[in-house]
């Protein structure tokens, strides 16, 4: 009787110790841990910042430019309100990101009075014509501003890495729910 009781607790046990982590449900499009591209471009600062300085924390990263006023004014000003709602400890974990997808136009100077203006306080990168900033467009899926064919209503993607810097979660509608994006954000803190 101990012999069959002992036996199903084995046979209960054993998928379990090897099935796969389950993956999490996230709110925005879930990437399932894929690589991501590891830029090194210059920020509103003239200094260059590089993702890879970030390997160890939880990456958010958004593609807006400073001329645009609609889209890129709300994902700002949603990034800024969900980093206003994270707690010390979870701020320790995070960095905010922000690629200019006008490089034309958005100097190092030109970031720097808009994300002061805007009251942002993570990097604004940028890079004048270089392999970096195209690399960048295209391993992001971004299209780049251009005057002359661009679109008036862009979808720019919001990204959260993890600390490994591989891509959990995509948002890429302009006016997504705070609370939820947090809750993804929270969730890719929380794995590690």
């Amino acid at each position: 009787m101990q012999f069959r009781v002992l036996l199903v607790c084995l046979i209960l046990l054993i998928p379990g110790c090897f099935s796969d982590e389950e993956r999490p449900d996230f709110n925005g499009k879930d990437l399932g841990e894929v690589d991501v591209f590891k830029f090194t471009l210059n920020d509103q600062n003239q200094s260059t910042y590089s993702l890879e300085d970030d390997e160890g924390k939880v990456v958010v990263l958004a593609f807006v430019y400073t001329r645009c006023d609609d889209v890129c004014l709300l994902i700002a000003n949603n990034l800024k309100v969900a980093k206003s709602q994270l707690t010390e400890d979870e701020l320790s974990k995070v960095q905010f990101v922000s690629v200019t997808i006008d490089w034309r136009h958005d100097s190092p100077e030109v970031l720097r009075n808009w994300s002061e203006d805007m009251g942002l306080d993570w990097p604004h990168l940028t890079d004048w014509n270089s392999d970096q900033i195209h690399t960048t467009y295209s391993a992001y899926d971004v299209v780049p501003y251009d005057e002359e064919d661009y679109q008036d209503i862009h979808l720019q993607p919001v990204y959260i890495l993890d600390t490994n810097l591989k891509g959990q979660v995509v948002w890429s509608e302009y006016d997504w729910p705070i609370d939820l994006f947090l809750e993804d954000l929270r969730t890719v803190i929380d794995m590690e």
